[in-house]
This record gives C-alpha cells, sequence and structure tokens, in this order.
C-alpha cells in the first residue's frame, strides 16, 4: 500500500477514501448549534372509561374518564404522549367501512383553554354492506404535541375525545405522557 506523506500541518480538505488503519478517536465536545432535548418528566395512567359514542366529530369522553392531570417540570416543554387503547365497534353502515378515532388534547387547568390539539388517528374495519358487526381491537399511537409557551409548574390535563362512523365504545386506555424539554 502507498504511503502519502503530507507536507503541511494544515488541509482544507481531504479526500476521506485516504482515512485507512486505525484513525483517532474524535471528540465532539467542542460542537455547537446542536439542541438536546431530555425527557425532564413522565406520567402514567390506565384507565377504563368504558363509555359509547355516536358522533362522527370528536367529543370529549364523558364524565372527564381517561382525563390525566400533569403538572409541567420545565418551561415551554413539548411532550411526546403514546397510548394504546382498547376499543369496540358495533353498527350497520351502507358505506362497507367502519371507522372509530382517538386523539388527546391539553387543557390549561387555570382557565379551561384548549393548548393543542392532537390529529385524529382512525381506525378502520372494512365490512359487508349492510352486515350488523361487532368488532373489539386494540392498537398504540404515539404523537407529539407542542402546547406553546409554558411555566414550570403549570397544571394541565390531557383529555382523550373520540369519534365514530356506527357505535364506538372506549373500554380501556393506557397513556404515558413524557415531558421534553425544548
Amino acid at each position: 500500500m502507498a504511503i502519502t506523506k503530507l507536507v503541511s500541518g494544515s488541509y482544507d480538505t481531504l479526500d476521506a477514501t485516504k482515512l485507512t488503519g486505525n484513525l483517532p478517536a474524535i471528540s465532539g465536545a467542542s460542537l455547537t448549534g446542536l439542541s438536546s432535548p431530555k425527557i425532564i418528566g413522565h406520567a402514567y395512567d390506565w384507565s377504563a372509561p368504558d363509555e359509547s359514542t355516536t358522533s362522527s366529530s370528536m367529543v370529549d369522553i364523558p364524565s372527564n374518564k381517561g382525563r390525566v392531570s400533569y403538572t409541567t417540570t420545565g418551561t415551554d416543554s413539548n411532550f411526546i404522549i403514546s397510548y394504546g387503547v382498547n376499543y369496540k365497534q358495533t353498527g350497520n353502515h351502507p358505506n362497507y367501512l367502519y371507522f372509530f378515532g382517538l386523539r388527546y388534547k391539553i387543557i390549561k387547568q387555570s382557565d379551561s383553554s384548549t393548548l393543542v390539539t392532537g390529529t385524529s388517528r382512525l381506525l378502520c374495519h372494512n365490512i359487508n354492506e349492510g352486515t350488523l358487526i361487532t368488532n373489539s381491537d386494540a392498537v398504540t399511537m404515539v404523537e407529539y404535541l407542542d402546547p406553546g409557551s409554558l411555566a414550570s409548574g403549570t397544571a394541565l390535563y390531557f383529555q382523550p375525545q373520540f369519534n365514530t362512523q356506527s357505535t364506538g365504545t372506549c373500554k380501556g386506555i393506557q397513556l404515558n405522557i413524557y415531558e421534553v424539554s425544548p
């Protein structure tokens, strides 16, 4: 193998194909401008709302069932939520397809304002036209929610909402809330 001798200690560019053999470790300690979000808070909840809806628009699960209270640790935090839902679909719809949707919204406890609403996650079932069905299923979803500017110590609610095209029943929800530093 040919060895190339460098005659100067400084080069603007170096062809990576010329680097072979045992190379020294490179430290990233001097890198700047890199953000490092961290999980700074976590909450877990299991609830069994066992509530039904026939609404095709998103509605809160009745009686605040499935609602989780959380107080922020950091300032201007964002949230990653992971939720598993057990649900049941029942109905007879002419469109060959049933849907059940679930999402979360974050509510500020002090004034009941909605800070951010997640995206509806539709769960669909294909059926034969005019066939009465009952289908139970479970699914896990993950979503990133940015509620905007928040002070540390802000009390929040994570409120589930659901909708359906027939009769949808939310049997149970397992929720993990991860507070992430900006």
